[in-house]
């Protein structure tokens, strides 16, 4: 076509109407035949395909594909032949088929929704991450007089840190997004960098079920063999259970950091302290 334009652009200057009058006719007529046939050529239409054709222009097709064709093609020759249909609707709910091309949309349709939610995700998780960065949630807590630095009575939770969040930031917690506490006093929290934070909470899950069995040592509870099994199952299930908030519980006045799990999988740190009333 950018013949066509540039010859349509010369014939409106004088040596193009000169050129014109000798023969531009049947040049003219010329350049409209070869674009009705390039325009009769690419005119094409999809067909279902109903039987194997081994031989012949489509050979190597089988019953069940969808295919382009030449209009002229598939009205002449398969079509009447009854080795094809046109692709409509009807015929591809009539052949038992889903329209790949509907397929495809679809599934396209599906992947950007995903993805949408992926990155929604990612955002929300980008959010908080930067709206804890610089904030640490304070706990108060009595101690024992003969240990001024452990918790008495009491401890701190998941459970409360969730309600911390809610009530002093403002930050609801959906069910399915869970915090996991490092049970370890940490040095020097608040200079720690954000690497250094996402370093020390990857570390959270392995210890858990070790703090669980310590802590129910410690409260004097001896196990018998008749229920190690019992205990062993429970501990297993600790360990799968992703979807929960952990049952660490700090007695130790200090600096800690907890993990908060989001949709997706993504992670966020939570510095806490815990501080004697």
């Amino acid at each position: 076509m950018s013949c066509l334009s540039s010859f349509i652009i010369r014939s409106s200057s004088g040596s193009g109407r000169r050129c014109a009058a000798g023969g531009g006719g049947s040049i003219s007529s010329s350049i409209s035949n070869h674009i009705k046939q390039q325009v009769r050529h690419k005119h094409q239409v999809r067909v279902i395909v109903t039987k194997d054709l081994p031989d012949g222009q489509m050979r190597g097709v089988y019953a069940g594909e969808v295919h382009n064709v030449a209009a002229g093609y598939a009205r002449n020759y398969l079509i009447p032949g009854k080795m094809a249909v046109y692709a409509t609707p009807h015929n591809f709910e009539r052949c038992g088929l889903i329209d790949p091309e509907i397929a495809a949309k679809e599934e396209e349709a599906q992947q950007k929704l995903l993805d949408d939610e992926e990155n929604e995700d990612l955002k929300a998780a980008d959010i908080l991450r930067r709206y804890l960065r610089n904030k640490t949630l304070k706990v108060i807590r009595n101690v024992d007089p003969n240990q001024p630095i452990m918790c008495h009575p009491g401890h701190v939770s998941a459970q409360n840190l969730r309600d911390k969040l809610s009530k002093h930031l403002k930050i609801d917690l959906e069910e399915h997004e869970t915090i996991r506490i490092r049970n370890e006093p940490i040095v020097g929290l608040d200079s720690k960098t954000e690497s250094e934070l996402l370093e020390l909470i990857e570390e959270i899950d392995a210890p858990t079920v070790v703090a669980m069995k310590k802590e129910t040592s410690d409260e004097g509870e001896v196990e018998s063999n008749d229920n190690k099994e019992e205990t062993a199952e429970e501990e297993m299930a600790s360990a799968k259970s992703i979807d929960t908030d952990c049952d660490t519980k700090v007695k130790q006045l200090g600096d800690y950091v907890a993990k908060i799990t989001l949709a997706g999988e993504y992670v966020v740190p939570l510095k806490f302290t815990v501080q004697r009333r």
